[in-house]
């Protein structure tokens, strides 16, 4: 089908050397790499503070460039499209009923996909990917103190609030058909430890290179910067907040 093409068109498409990078990403496993198991890693409350609720620590030293838990990276959470605008649809019927979010399992569902999951626009219209282990609990790195993830001078306090960088939009992304046979694998896979992370230091991710969005960018932004301030809480931990009172 156009969703999921056949491998055959897959193995054509790999035939141009301009598809390198992406057919050697997503179509098997280096053998090579080392892969940093989920029994290295444990969570805890973070570092950073109240606001930041839970995150991942190394329970031992982990080496640098190596993925974590890739034994598990294809049995993420997908919300396809469709889903999500259900979602989004019962979200705003609750609201209008004057019914309290937090109290309502519709709200607990939008808080986790949210505050756990990454949004993109390679089906068309937003879908989600959320980690289905301990992953998901991985917080933002505040001031470039990201690593793990992938090499990127971007940070909450240099980035640009009126312009998406063009590397991050997602809204006009090409058909490609090694995306489209590998979806979960794309969503979930291509990190990798910056440097070497110490036995009990705190992992964390440059949030801002998972964000696709023109229309929620600088809302993004400026979320991070409040939390890296102290200022704001998580999406998370607003909602485990609001369910307390």
């Amino acid at each position: 089908s156009y969703q999921t093409p056949h491998k055959v068109y897959e193995r054509v498409y790999c035939t141009d050397p301009s598809h390198d990078e992406e057919c050697n990403e997503y179509t098997g496993f280096d053998p090579s790499i080392v892969n940093i198991p989920l029994t290295d890693i444990q969570v805890r409350n973070s570092s950073l503070g109240e606001q930041a609720g839970r995150g991942l620590f190394a329970l031992k030293t982990l080496p640098s460039d190596s993925p974590i838990g890739m034994e598990g990276h294809a049995q993420n959470f997908f919300v396809m499209p469709t889903t999500w605008d259900v979602i989004e649809s019962t979200v705003e019927w609750v609201g209008e009923n004057g019914i309290t979010l937090a109290m309502s399992e519709i709200g607990g569902l939008e808080a986790f996909i949210d505050g756990y999951g990454f949004a993109s626009r390679l089906l068309g219209e937003k879908s989600w990917s959320i980690d289905s282990g301990i992953l998901e609990f991985m917080n933002h790195g505040c001031n470039g103190t990201a690593n793990y993830g992938y090499h990127s001078s971007l940070t909450e306090w240099n980035a640009d609030t009126n312009t998406l960088p063009e590397e991050l939009d997602t809204t006009d992304s090409p058909y490609n058909i090694v995306f489209d046979r590998h979806m979960k694998q794309v969503f979930d896979s291509g990190d990798y430890t910056l440097r070497e992370i110490a036995e009990g230091d705190e992992i964390f991710s440059n949030y801002l290179d998972y964000s696709g969005e023109v229309e929620f960018w600088e809302e993004e932004v400026m979320t991070l910067r409040g939390q890296c301030a102290g200022e704001a809480y998580g999406t998370i931990s607003q909602y485990e907040m609001m369910k307390k009172q």
